[in-house]
């Protein structure tokens, strides 16, 4: 059940007694209590006050991904969300990002060949650490989302990709000026995209959706598939 705990009693409570004296059985397990929309003076979110943005024109905007990012981002489990236009920001460039990372992996479509040995060792570093990191980051994500963490899931995902794999894995496998990436490297490098988008997408569905279908020939959508486990 999700509702807001100012109600406790006067719904939650009840429900649960109904449930046993009606049904004989609990109605729910769990129960999730939101927060209130605050600014980010701390301020309950009101037409009175002037401080409520028009979602659709955020939207308009910024796009639907990156208002999604801005208020997830500011969410943690069970309090208040404190709403920042610098959200919807951080999340119009962490957009841009994937579709660099995109737009980069794209042009090693066409460089595959062998590496040399040196290189190869490097590269073969690099893909055992971020199956590593993936793998971690992973478990960790499917554990928040048991606990509806969300905003930490978020974060987690934001960090893997930006940090781990567009800032570490991709400039340690980039081949240099006029040099091949081996096939191998590229497939994995595909697959780690691949898995990077099946976790951002319940966040980001949209700009996940299209780049899924941009880094290679699909026969079905992102939001049918399997969702990543470690």
């Amino acid at each position: 059940l999700v509702t807001a705990p100012e109600i406790i009693f006067f719904w939650v409570a009840r429900m649960i007694m109904a449930g046993f004296e009606y049904k004989k059985e609990k109605p729910f397990s769990e129960v999730y209590f939101t927060g209130i929309v605050r600014d980010k003076q701390g301020r309950k979110m009101s037409k009175s006050l002037g401080n409520s943005p028009d979602l659709i024109e955020m939207i308009e905007k910024d796009g639907a991904d990156a208002v999604r990012f801005g208020i997830m981002i500011s969410s943690p489990a069970g309090n208040d969300l404190m709403w920042d236009q610098a959200g919807n920001e951080q999340g119009r460039f962490f957009i841009n990002k994937m579709w660099n990372a995109l737009r980069l992996i794209k042009m090693w479509e066409n460089k595959t060949g062998s590496a040399t040995s040196s290189t190869q060792h490097k590269n073969n570093f690099a893909v055992q650490w971020f199956e590593h990191r993936l793998k971690e980051a992973t478990e960790e994500v499917n554990h928040l989302f048991k606990d509806f963490n969300l905003s930490t899931a978020l974060k987690t995902i934001y960090s893997l990709i930006w940090d781990d794999f567009c800032s570490w894995y991709l400039e340690w496998v980039k081949p240099g000026f006029e040099e091949s990436i081996s096939q191998e490297v590229y497939e994995k490098t595909v697959a780690y995209f691949d898995n990077l988008l099946q976790l951002l997408h319940p966040f980001m569905p949209f700009v996940t959706e299209e780049i899924y279908h941009q880094l290679k020939e699909r026969k079905t959508d992102l939001m049918v598939s399997q969702y990543a486990e470690a």
